[in-house]
């Protein structure tokens, strides 16, 4: 089919259940981390405390690993032209890597087993591999360019990104298990390894898919050319810069970077929020509240990211991760769920030559802002639990119900897919077939 938006070539996007199989995995580790902090407290009390890391890698590698790639599977073709040549097999190889090394990594480093840690990062990085390699073959078919958009080559940067932050958490788990000596410190390597998750992975993804879906699914004008041209690569050269000056021992100079890294986080949402200002929306749906509260928290993260930065507060640095990681990231992801996955519903059901659905009776508002609101309540219960430990558990129970209603809404989305006439056939799309 014809796509509606130029530049986007829907008939090269893969069978539907090659996303769907991470996107219906993610919440089940946003339950795991919320179980965890309910069994564990202390997850709250530092950033260095094992059961923090337990969590914060249950959210990272579990559910928002699983969503970035199972997004990547969809966008990279639709996007940038880059077809992965066996999607299906892909998804069948890296899905079980990558949820069995988040649970072994996770498992590990909350307990202390250096074992279960080193396993689960081997497990990690050979899913991650197996993607990487598939996504570097298919940009090298890639055409050289599709339209005026910037978004097929901050993908490859947020793939370079990927890679590094993988590498430095190979390197992280192997210096925890086996004593690996290195030339710089362990919490300047932790802070080298967030860093890189969170601009050169993390923000960079959600800025380049931004590029495309905020205007296409908020009804927004589009991004200014001269942010879009520059953003990205300005993300690669600093973290690049940054990580020179955390190993030389240049700490003045890793300030300044660190800084500017966190002015460009702040652009980028406050450039999205005025946008969503401008919206031809009548009236702004659950979704487009959700993004409104992910980017203010990522602005708001970043602020305390620059407090942090010159006092040894270690609750700045907590209410920073919190602010990114889950109002940030957990946010985006939900909020883009919600539009991404009915689309892809009705788009496969309609090449299927099935009359589909509306998008909206694929996925009702008001389940979808119920959800959301317990979204924005146990951010704010994460929040108070930094200054109220007792509040964690509360901030756990929040964490299980949000994740456990963001799975039960995506069910019911597969559930009208298949009522519809969507059928799942994987010999099918191992021929070549798009719509199942």
């Amino acid at each position: 089919m014809s796509s509606a938006n130029p530049g986007l070539s829907y008939e090269d996007a893969p069978p539907f259940s090659v996303p769907l199989r991470y996107f219906l995995t993610a919440p089940l580790f946003g339950i795991a981390a919320g179980a965890l902090l309910l069994i564990d407290g202390s997850a709250l009390g530092s950033r260095w405390s094992p059961a923090a890391l337990g969590a914060v890698h249950l959210v990272a590698t579990g559910s928002m690993l699983q969503v970035m790639l199972g997004a990547l599977m969809q966008i990279l073709p639709v996007v940038a032209g880059a077809s992965l040549l066996t999607p299906l097999r892909t998804a069948r190889l890296t899905h079980p890597l990558l949820a069995g090394g988040s649970v072994g990594l996770s498992w590990g480093l909350w307990q202390g087993q250096p074992g279960a840690t080193l396993a689960g990062a081997a497990l990690l990085a050979a899913g991650l591999a197996i993607f990487l390699l598939a996504a570097a073959l298919a940009f090298r078919r890639a055409p050289s360019a599709r339209g005026r958009s910037d978004t097929p080559r901050d993908l490859r940067l947020a793939l370079i990104g990927l890679l590094v932050t993988a590498a430095l958490g190979v390197i992280l788990a192997t210096t925890l298990a086996r004593g690996l000596s290195l030339p710089i410190d362990l919490p300047a390597l932790v802070n080298l390894h967030a860093g890189w998750a969170w601009m050169g992975w993390g923000a960079m993804l959600v800025a380049a898919t931004s590029w495309v879906i905020v205007p296409m699914f908020q009804i927004t004008p589009a991004y200014p050319q001269r942010l879009t041209r520059v953003w990205a690569p300005s993300v690669l050269i600093l973290l690049a810069l940054w990580s020179i000056a955390a190993i030389a021992s240049l700490h003045g100079t890793g300030i300044a970077l660190a800084g500017l890294l966190c002015a460009l986080a702040i652009g980028f949402g406050a450039t999205t929020l005025r946008l969503q200002a401008r919206s031809r929306r009548s009236t702004p749906d659950a979704s487009f509240l959700a993004f409104r509260l992910a980017m203010t928290s990522i602005i708001a993260g970043s602020v305390a990211i620059l407090g942090s930065l010159v006092t040894e507060a270690d609750a700045l640095s907590l209410l920073a991760g919190i602010l990114i990681l889950h109002g940030g990231f957990v946010g985006v992801i939900s909020a883009m769920l919600y539009k991404i996955v009915p689309f892809l519903a009705w788009l496969h059901l309609t090449q299927a030559g099935i009359k589909a659905p509306n998008v909206k009776k694929l996925s009702p508002d008001l389940p979808v802002r119920r959800q959301l609101i317990t979204h924005a309540a146990a951010l704010a219960l994460l929040l108070g639990a930094v200054f109220l430990p007792l509040l964690s558990y509360a901030a756990g129970a929040a964490v299980m119900l949000e994740f456990g209603w963001l799975l039960g809404n995506l069910a019911r989305i597969v559930l009208a897919w298949q009522r519809a006439g969507g059928r799942w056939n994987p010999a099918a799309a191992a021929e070549g077939e798009k719509y199942v």
